[in-house]
């Protein structure tokens, strides 16, 4: 693979990066975007959410949802996590925000207990119906929603759908697939299911190392996140890469040439959480039902519908549409499928790995 060729998209990528992390700190500059009931009373939230599927479906669905009950307004800013989890440990005594959307690997490798409050179940009227697979096992607020990480294709240029990781290396592909870094939770996550697939885990990731050498000659740059990525599939520069099916369904909305598969090995479970601030003035109870509304049974049906399509993860939603098709027909038959990495375990090495992936693969 031509070292130019990969610095040229690193660059493309980093600028990416950088236009979305611009975008964040021009809204939090602002105080977010606020979206508001017109209600008297109900106090003001600073909640965090993801940029691109997830703040169409704060700002679309689970605000006014929460709003229209409670009066009040919500504003909100879009943040990655590790840049989320780096405001809050900048200004823990007088944090910038009242309750953040955090991938788990950012929010388990966090000092929880100095950074956060764990929630009165008992204020979160949902909570029992959220599947158990999805319930913190410490009692911190259970998985808001679930991305599903599998095998994005461009089906003018693949004539047969992928059904494996492994075809990531197929010799056809040569210089037409692309991943994320492992900066972000979808790098790091493919990197450790690529160490289990040739005899590591989450303690052990050196064999994807080795297979990620026998991969160069297929990749055609590291993306520095979804946006990045979802940019080469658009300018149809690359075949295949590993992708979210909310993403990928987006794209493929708007024209792009683009479909996606779960691989036979499973596809990756991305489970992000809601947590509330520590230290924040907002009421807990206020807080604590903010949350509860995103559990909602028919706020959650909404997040599993088109355009958002995420895994809800109330079990008492019935999968349709896209979600049914490519998944199944219920989140708790779907999480049978899916791979549920151990965070806490590979949070330990994470730095030292991306260090690493950034010295031998992202240059």
């Amino acid at each position: 693979m031509s070292h130019r060729r990969l610095n040229s998209l690193s660059r493309r990528a980093f600028l990416g990066a950088s236009l979305f992390a611009g975008t964040s700190l021009v809204l939090k500059a602002c105080g977010g975007t606020t979206a508001t009931s017109g209600g008297n009373g109900g106090g003001r939230i600073v909640a965090t959410c993801f940029a691109g599927s997830w703040e169409q479906f704060y700002r679309n669905v689970l605000i006014p949802a929460f709003t229209k009950v409670h009066g009040g307004e919500v504003s909100l800013v879009t943040m990655v996590s590790l840049e989320q989890v780096a405001q809050l440990n900048a200004s823990p005594n007088n944090p910038p925000f009242d309750i953040v959307l955090l991938d788990e690997g950012p929010f388990n490798a966090a000092p929880q207990e100095k950074l956060f409050v764990k929630p009165d179940v008992n204020l979160i009227q949902n909570y029992a119906d959220v599947l158990p697979e999805l319930q913190h096992p410490d009692g911190w607020a259970p998985t808001t929603g679930v991305q599903v990480m599998g095998i994005a294709y461009n089906p003018k240029t693949v004539a047969t759908p992928p059904n494996s990781w492994d075809d990531l290396w197929d010799s056809k592909y040569r210089n037409r697939v692309s991943m994320q870094g492992m900066q972000t939770t979808q790098g790091t996550s493919l990197m450790v299911q690529i160490a289990k697939m040739h005899g590591g885990d989450e303690t052990n990731i050196e064999p994807a190392f080795s297979a990620l050498q026998d991969l160069k000659p297929n990749l055609t740059g590291i993306a520095a996140n979804a946006g990045a990525l979802a940019t080469l599939f658009q300018q149809e520069e690359i075949d295949l890469a590993p992708h979210d099916l909310n993403n990928v369904v987006a794209l493929r909305s708007r024209g792009v040439n683009i479909d996606w598969v779960m691989p036979q090995e499973g596809g990756i479970a991305l489970r992000p959480a809601q947590q509330i601030v520590r230290n924040t003035t907002v009421d807990p109870e206020l807080a604590a039902t903010f949350i509860d509304t995103a559990l909602s049974a028919d706020v959650q049906s909404a997040m599993a519908s088109e355009p958002y399509y995420f895994l809800p993860s109330n079990r008492n939603v019935v999968l349709s549409g896209v979600l049914a098709e490519k998944l199944g027909n219920n989140s708790e038959e779907v999480l049978d499928k899916l791979v549920l990495l151990d965070w806490n375990a590979i949070n330990k090495q994470r730095t030292a790995w991306i260090e690493r992936f950034d010295r031998e693969v992202q240059v």
